[in-house]
């Protein structure tokens, strides 16, 4: 038995004794010359350097004559900046109920995937700007121009 945990330190030893004994000439890896750039048609239709996305995620709660509405929204918002004076975005999103309910409101826009958003700018000049905007809200409360009196 005193042979065996012997044996099994000597080996714990060797191996950290080993891993001391190298040099600082080790290869470094490099991200960049890991993965080989693509060179198909996307490749060339889009630049990742153009490309930005954020995602957002919000949770509200209200209530009113005693009946409470939950709702959580995730967002991801996407731009490509095609040239300077050129833009897209497109916003995509999930509207669900993480808490339940069975409101009307609720019912129609409950676990619902949308497109929110889908713009496209351009800016020939400084104070010129043309734009082509289609925006959708899945449920009543997410429009900023819904009232409820």
């Amino acid at each position: 038995m005193k042979t065996k945990i012997i044996f099994f330190l000597l080996i714990i030893a060797s191996s950290v004794l080993i891993a001391q004994i190298q040099d600082d000439k080790s290869v470094v890896f490099k991200p960049s010359e890991g993965f080989q750039k693509t060179r198909g048609f996307l490749d060339q239709l889009f630049d990742s350097n153009k490309l930005s996305m954020s995602q957002s995620y919000s949770l509200s709660y209200f209530t009113s004559g005693g009946n409470g509405y939950n709702q959580g929204l995730y967002l991801n918002t996407i731009n490509y900046q095609f040239s300077d004076p050129l833009l897209m975005q497109v916003r995509f999103g999930y509207l669900h109920q993480p808490f339940g309910g069975s409101n009307s409101i609720s019912r129609e826009a409950n676990n619902k995937f949308f497109v929110q958003r889908a713009m496209l700018q351009y800016q020939p000049f400084k104070n010129t700007t043309l734009v082509i905007d289609y925006q959708a809200y899945p449920s009543p409360l997410m429009n900023p121009y819904y009232r409820t009196w």
